[in-house]
């Protein structure tokens, strides 16, 4: 099914020159970049494990999930090509499914001009394959893809929706197998059970990108993927500045087995294990559902009537939580009469909205803003594999840490946050909590 859209552009991304290129890297010389700056403090946590935790409480669940070794198989390094990233940066449209504006941080990242790709008379038939046309971070991610897709008039994309089913993704990519399609880009829900099919296409000559999440295969043709650890590390640094290593936590986390939890719940655990004055009061999974993460959150204020603070592991587990908590009237129900202090990741508009009000205190960003990236670096795989690129795209395509966001600029552990009014990159709708 090709669901391919006309897209209004409010601009488009250029290629970048060799000298503009040149211009970034000699400006990043003379200031260290967010995203080195959160890798130094990544490489100091990762040293973290088990036997220099502090915190029986940590410690045990950081033991019995094995996050260890997910830790240390995360990638973590510097970005493709030499690529520097800062503030401000990308093209803005409007997103053919959404029907938003977005601003795409990353659209200099391996870039390509506008018009044909590659051989100028074929046309390249590209699968892109996620879950979720209902969940605003996904929905996204489509748009993104779409919008490079559109760029090049001899692409073809073809967007599936697998709805969170292992099986159907499975399915879908092995009829583009049969179909002999040029390229494939998915996101994978869980790692494990997207391995198997990956193989098939790469065995079948078609190049696979994975984007966000990872698959369990080792012959996958590129990972965009990053960002992750930084956002668990982030959370557990400004926990560690506003509560002083005490207070009494909720954890809502993701799937079991899925990367975001893996990286994002063991990096925070990480920060945090040198602690002792941490309660874990609970650590649930909600699987990025906001109607389970409220349910949850609801039975945890019913349950535990002196709660510090919330780990969220995504936008719509922070908004479930939040929701749960206003209608419990515990927002300052600290121990103190404080605030209890809610951490999230993944930067929606209406995540933004709760920040710059004081209701949730932090976020990671985690920009769903990165389909663009996948379909490029799988157009430059077919490009080599024609013999039409002299280099293929690096095998692993880190995406950029980005600094949290704050109600007002903090420094901490020498990284400084941006407030949500300096952050153009915020997706999906802004929808006012009901009442509000």
């Amino acid at each position: 099914m090709n669901l391919k859209p006309m897209v209004r552009m409010a601009s488009l991304v250029q290629a970048l020159s060799a000298a503009a290129l040149a211009g970034v890297a000699a400006g990043a010389a003379a200031q260290t970049s967010v995203h080195e700056q959160l890798n130094t403090v990544i490489a100091k946590y990762a040293k973290v494990d088990e036997k220099s935790m502090t915190n029986p409480a940590v410690k045990a669940i950081f033991a019995k999930d094995g996050f260890a070794q997910e830790l240390e198989a995360y990638p973590v390094g510097k970005l493709a090509d030499g690529f520097v990233w800062k503030p401000g940066m990308g093209a803005s449209f409007v997103g053919p499914y959404s029907k938003l504006p977005i601003k795409a941080p990353f659209t200099d990242y391996l870039p390509l001009p506008d018009g044909p790709v590659l051989d100028p008379k074929k046309t390249y038939r590209i699968g892109f394959v996620f879950h979720g046309f209902n969940h605003s971070w996904l929905v996204s991610l489509a748009d993104t893809a779409a919008w490079e897709a559109a760029r090049h008039p001899n692409v073809q994309i073809d967007v599936i929706d697998a709805q969170y089913d292992d099986n159907k993704m499975a399915q879908v990519i092995d009829t583009w197998v049969t179909k002999k399609y040029d390229g494939i880009v998915l996101w994978p829900q869980r790692e494990a059970p997207m391995g198997p099919p990956v193989d098939r296409a790469i065995a079948a000559g078609i190049p696979v990108v994975s984007v966000d999440r990872r698959t369990s295969s080792d012959k996958v043709s590129s990972e965009v993927t990053g960002n992750f650890y930084a956002n668990g590390v982030q959370q557990g640094m400004y926990l560690n500045e506003v509560l002083k290593g005490q207070g009494n936590l909720v954890l809502t986390r993701k799937d079991l087995g899925s990367t975001a939890d893996s990286i994002r719940a063991g990096g925070f655990l990480q920060v945090i294990g040198g602690s002792p004055g941490y309660k874990i009061l609970g650590s649930y999974h909600v699987n990025s559902d906001r109607t389970l993460t409220f349910k949850t959150t609801a039975d945890a204020m019913q349950a535990f009537k002196e709660v510090s603070a919330v780990y969220t592991a995504g936008g719509e587990e922070a908004m479930g939580a939040l929701d749960a908590i206003r209608e419990a009237k515990r927002l300052n129900s600290a121990p103190g009469g404080k605030k209890i202090v809610i951490v999230a990741d993944d930067d929606s508009k209406e995540i933004m909205r709760e920040v710059k009000a004081g209701n949730i205190d932090m976020v990671a960003p985690y920009t769903p803003l990165i389909g663009d990236l996948g379909v490029r670096a799988v157009i430059r795989h077919i490009g080599f594999k024609a013999g039409l690129l002299k280099e293929a795209p690096p095998k692993l395509i880190l995406t950029p840490n980005l600094p949290m966001i704050t109600k007002t600029k903090m420094t901490i552990e020498g990284v400084q946050t941006l407030t949500p009014d300096e952050w153009p990159y915020a997706f999906g709708p802004d929808k006012p909590a009901a009442g509000q």
